[in-house]
């Protein structure tokens, strides 16, 4: 269940920049860092993440326009923990402008919203 408002979400950051790993590398993409995180792996490079309530929420509309006005057709959705946060609107908002969706997540959580790339980092201590 999402444990904010689907129409804001907390947001650490939203950066243009190429995908750096994996099948996308090289492509243009719109990265939206979401707080929040329940996992806490020790080797975590932005635990600065973790903690949802440091970080301002934020509309689905504005991240939307602002992943537009990017000119990426990639939107990486990440963390923390995305998961932990109902997706619905954003996947779905994202789509209508003709980008497309990716995650990064532990799979921890239940999938929500709709996405044209899973990426799953499991943790060997989080179901």
């Amino acid at each position: 269940m999402s444990t904010t408002s689907i129409s804001q979400l907390p947001v650490m950051e939203q950066f243009l920049t190429l995908q750096g790993e994996g099948r996308f590398t090289g492509h243009a993409a719109y990265f939206i860092r979401l707080g929040g995180c329940d996992v806490g792996c020790v080797w975590c490079d932005v635990k600065e993440s973790w903690e949802m309530d440091k970080h301002p929420s934020i509309e689905v509309k504005h991240l939307v326009e602002r992943a537009v006005a990017s000119g990426a057709n990639i939107a990486v959705i990440t963390g923390g923990e995305p998961f932990m946060h109902d997706l619905d609107m954003l996947t779905s908002e994202l789509k209508k402008k003709n980008i497309r969706t990716h995650i990064e997540t532990s799979g921890a959580h239940r999938v929500t919203g709709t996405w044209d790339w899973i990426t799953f980092s499991p943790k060997k201590f989080k179901a």
